[in-house]
């Protein structure tokens, strides 16, 4: 504790909670990797080292997942389901060993050469979860490179008031710690679909993820203030800020202590208007959640973490057994799969240079009409899915009525195909991703070809303001009260009901309390999220009445500015509600 000097650091909170603790840094171990050149005579030799480091990682895994299964619960378990697939890819392993021999290389170097190969494919996905899959990758080979090394792996029991600190933590390193003690995580890298970040919500660790430099200024047993909800830590702070925080802590413990048991049931707000939550899945980790708290369907499937595994497309079998899980999971509400969101990153066996920008190349609904038979495939799995429970299907980053009606072609054949060989297949229903510009300008005649539309929040946000969402530089502008952004809400709102068609909002907008609340106000009624944001969204949605926010919405959508839109949502809900939204809850004012 410092009686003058702290450092403050802003990141992204991925798990809530707040802790003070004392850091315990770790190092990721990554070393230097160097070629050496492997004489022929000695290259089955060099095989042989590289198959058994292999068989060693593989056991090694097996008992990190099966001590995760007691400690964590199955549910966390199958994160290293992905990793033991990948000692089992048949692909990466000839990879390698084919580089043993061609090159006459050291397993290391072969290894390192393949492995950076497939990371850097991933690291131009478009998609958060799939472009942080490069982590398992990284976790599997940091692992192979121990095995052939014949060190063996650090443990570390933890202090009772551990902070682990990290540039980044890979989820086995997590795995085989001793988490009795663990009371928070502050990593510079990772964000909230990494591996890591699923761990820390699983066990109920606060963490704070993307913080930068912060591992470079931290020391093993520095003090340190990890407060998720404000996406902050505090290193070696100030007395008056220690006992601030601490007096916090208590009383966070002791409300938490007191709150009422998770309400279910129909959400409806003060003035009676009722409000739909779903659930965004991806993960089997999620799926049970859909039903803890008490989901109404699955608003947003995101079938790309089917191709997380092994890095190829999965077969029309596999596809439809998952697709049918979903349903089952989602019951009588029905769930909605969102077709490929891919780029042009996952064809392999492409000789085409990677795009320079693949965020407006080739991808999403652009790569499943120019690769139809990869959109025919999904399509079959899910039509026969959806003879076992209700699915629906919704397009991503719809530009205009054409990439509608040409995939509404592509769907009609295949429903026609399955007919005439008598396959089971039910109906679905079509609905279009509105998260582009062109999309929101043309919402009449794109909502005069579907059966509902999906607001895609953060892609919205991105694409109208120009504004990359995961570069560092330039997230100052990435404003998510623009109200060029309120403007295409409501505009892509008010053609679905001049249609007559249902508007589902998802996003970060749609699990954050006080856009969520802003969006009931522009006349939302149906939102997806994750489920571990239900209870919040449940609490404050409840407590509000939609006369009023509407009339606070009309005043937003005639703001100038971004900083407008935010200070007079913070003016309004604090005087309307000042129960119901902390400071802490609402838009941060922006230095001007």
């Amino acid at each position: 504790m410092s009686d003058s000097f702290e450092i403050r650091c802003k990141g992204v909170g991925v798990s809530e909670g707040l802790v003070v603790g004392r850091v315990l840094r770790m190092h990721g171990n990554t070393g230097y990797i160097y070629r050496a050149r492997i004489e022929a005579a000695e290259l089955e030799q060099e095989l042989e080292r590289f198959q058994a480091a292999v068989r060693l990682s593989r056991s090694q895994l097996q008992a990190i997942k099966d001590r995760a299964e007691r400690e964590l619960g199955k549910d966390h378990a199958y994160i290293f389901d992905a990793h033991l697939l990948l000692l089992e890819d048949e692909k990466l392993i000839n990879d390698v060993e084919n580089s043993i021999r061609t090159e006459q290389a050291n397993a290391e170097w072969a290894l390192k050469v393949v492995s950076d190969r497939l990371m850097s494919v991933y690291s131009e996905i478009k998609d958060d979860y799939l472009r942080e899959r490069g982590s398992d990758i990284e976790d599997v080979v940091q692992r192979l490179l121990v095995a052939l090394s014949g060190e063996q792996p650090a443990h570390r029991n933890l202090s009772e008031d551990a902070v682990i600190v990290s540039q980044e933590l890979l989820p086995s390193a997590v795995a085989e710690l001793d988490l009795d003690f663990a009371r928070a995580v502050a990593t510079d890298s990772g964000g909230w679909t990494s591996h890591m970040a699923i761990i820390a919500r699983g066990l109920g660790i606060p963490a704070v993820v993307g913080l930068r430099d912060f591992y470079r200024r931290a020391r093993t047993g520095d003090t340190i203030i990890v407060d998720s909800s404000r996406n902050e830590v505090i290193l070696n702070p100030t007395r008056a800020t220690f006992e601030r925080y601490q007096s916090e802590t208590a009383s966070r413990v002791t409300t938490r202590a007191t709150e009422p048991a998770r309400q279910v049931g129909p959400l409806r707000t003060m003035d009676g208007v009722e409000i739909r939550l779903r659930a965004n899945v991806e993960l089997p980790a999620e799926f049970s959640a859909v039903r803890t708290y008490d989901a109404q369907g699955v608003g947003l499937y995101r079938s790309e973490f089917l191709l997380a595994r092994r890095g190829v497309l999965v077969s029309e079998e596999q596809q439809y057994v998952a697709y049918a899980q979903i349903a089952e999971v989602a019951g009588k509400d029905g769930a909605i799969v969102r077709l490929f969101d891919l780029g042009a990153e996952k064809d392999f066996d492409s000789a085409q240079e990677p795009e320079r920008n693949p965020a407006l190349g080739l991808r999403a609904i652009r790569y499943g009409l120019r690769n139809e038979e990869i959109m025919r495939t999904q399509m079959r799995a899910i039509l026969r899915a959806a003879s076992t429970g209700n699915l629906d299907i919704v397009l991503p980053m719809v530009g205009d009525a054409s990439d509608v009606r040409r995939a509404r072609r592509i769907l009609d054949e295949e429903v026609a195909s399955l007919a005439k060989a008598q396959v089971p297949h039910g109906q679905v229903r079509v609905g279009a991703m509105i998260e582009t510009p062109s999309a929101v300008i043309v919402a009449d005649s794109i909502a005069a070809i579907v059966d509902f539309f999906e607001l895609g929040t953060n892609d919205l946000v991105q694409y109208t303001l120009a504004v990359d969402r995961g570069n560092e530089g330039v997230a100052e502008w990435f404003r998510t009260l623009h109200p060029a952004v309120l403007y295409g809400i409501n505009r892509s709102l008010e053609a679905a009901r001049k249609r007559g068609i249902g508007t589902i909002v998802c996003g970060e907008m749609a699990s954050t309390p006080a856009y969520a609340t802003l969006l009931i106000g522009l006349g939302a009624t149906d939102l997806s999220m994750i489920p571990s944001a239900m209870p919040r969204i449940r609490r404050v949605l409840s407590q509000i009445d939609s006369t009023i926010v509407r009339g606070i919405a009309q005043e937003c959508l005639a703001c100038e500015t971004a900083d407008d839109v935010e200070d007079l949502v913070r003016e309004r809900f604090r005087a309307s509600w000042p129960g119901v939204f902390p400071l802490s809850s609402l838009p941060v004012p922006r230095k001007r």
